[in-house]
């Protein structure tokens, strides 16, 4: 794990560069110098932000599917052309496209340039002549791009700047703002553990904020002491709803334990028997005695998958709904915490605007270390989860590894 570290903290420096170029570049730059979104979906669906050279600075994994295919993958530093050819030679290893199947491959390119249409056609290219190599058929398409609009409310779900600041950022900050809390979350394969963390972190810079206040009128005297007593009561209940809600979500949402974690697992079973399944049809006489038992087969396999999709997502959204609730309490916590801030005595509100740079520079210091605090408190979360898809992801290749032996 302190290599993975290493690593990430590597890619953050070197993406910080390119970040700092994208904001601060005019309007009228070259299209060729543009950053973009990327997504490829074969049921495993994958995002790649791409910098300016056209190269994967991260790629995340949008659905279960998805992450298996990712996990062990080294993407990051290849073309979008690269990147595209690699995966299709994964999906092709792990039985998601294959010979005999009705293999759909969608993609999308973000943006209305001409690189981002020149891309779009590259890609298409790449993916068609991919298949032809693998010797597979299927139909390749482009899905229609996120707008610009679905791009704003990503980063507003994925990074710590308000809408306000999300609402008046360029097409170009918004990718550079999503790349990079990509790359930050590089290690968190699964949604649910990126969501966690964002969440966390964003708790956390919130409460860092206000316990800076309390500490700056603590220090006040005791002059302020009954201000600072009803502050500090208030910040305590808030702080008691964020470690709830955070506890809340990894408990039934991220730990190996949990309900859902348990019902991700059936799931990613019951995908194995059907590729597993797809792939032994694939390899038989349409004409055959056998044939059409198989496809029944085939058939209730399918039925068990979609029955423990639909466990897993039911369950998903109990607990997200739940959730939800304990989000209203904590903003009703919030409301007081603002209340009081508004009744501040001059003198206090003057201090806080006198020591604003002290405050911004402690803030700031809680968001630097946020990761390797998450990291270390979620460690073997992150590795049970990257050694589980690496399971499946190896389960898979030995059932195509095997049908095509036997074939």
């Amino acid at each position: 794990m302190k290599r993975f570290l290493s690593i990430f903290m590597v890619a953050i420096m070197l993406f910080s560069t390119i970040a700092m170029f994208a904001c601060n570049k005019p309007d009228n730059s070259d299209p060729k110098e543009e950053s973009t979104r990327m997504t490829i979906d074969i049921n495993p669906s994958v995002e790649f932000m791409l910098d300016s050279e056209n190269k994967v600075v991260s790629v995340t994994a949008l659905n279960d599917d998805g992450a298996i295919l990712i996990a062990g993958e080294a993407l990051i530093g290849k073309t979008a052309e690269e990147a595209t050819e690699l995966v299709i030679s994964i999906a092709t290893e792990t039985g998601y496209l294959g010979e005999g199947q009705a293999n759909l491959v969608s993609f999308s390119v973000s943006g209305d340039s001409t690189y981002a249409k020149d891309l779009a056609n590259s890609i298409k290219t790449k993916i068609e002549g991919k298949l032809d190599e693998l010797n597979l058929s299927g139909f390749v398409s482009e899905a229609q791009a996120a707008t610009l609009e679905e791009i704003r409310t990503l980063v507003i779900e994925s990074t710590t700047y308000t809408e306000e600041e999300v609402a008046n950022m360029t097409e170009e900050q918004l990718y550079s703002a999503l790349s990079l809390s990509r790359v930050e979350t590089a290690l968190l394969l699964t949604e649910e553990l990126r969501n966690t963390y964002y969440q966390a972190k964003e708790h956390k810079i919130s409460f860092a904020e206000r316990e800076e206040t309390a500490r700056i009128i603590d220090e006040m005297g005791s002059i302020y002491a009954l201000v600072n007593t009803a502050y500090k009561t208030a910040l305590n209940a808030y702080q008691d709803m964020l470690v709830q809600i955070d506890e809340y979500r990894y408990d039934n949402l991220v730990s190996p334990d949990s309900t859902y974690q348990k019902h991700l697992a059936s799931l990613r079973d019951a995908k194995i028997n059907v590729l597993e399944k797809k792939n032994e049809l694939a390899s038989m006489d349409v004409h055959s005695a056998d044939y059409q038992k198989e496809l029944d087969a085939l058939n209730t396999l399918e039925q068990i998958y979609t029955s423990q999709l639909e466990a897993c997502e039911a369950w998903g959204e109990a607990v997200n709904e739940y959730i939800d609730g304990l989000l209203i309490q904590l903003r009703e916590l919030e409301k007081a915490l603002v209340s009081i801030e508004e009744d501040f005595s001059d003198d206090i509100k003057a201090e806080l605007t006198a020591k604003a740079g002290e405050i911004e520079a402690n803030v700031n210091k809680a968001k630097d270390n946020f990761f390797a605090t998450f990291e270390e408190e979620h460690m073997s979360d992150i590795e049970s989860i990257e050694s589980s898809l690496l399971t499946k992801k190896e389960e898979l290749k030995a059932t195509i590894n095997s049908d095509t032996s036997n074939s």
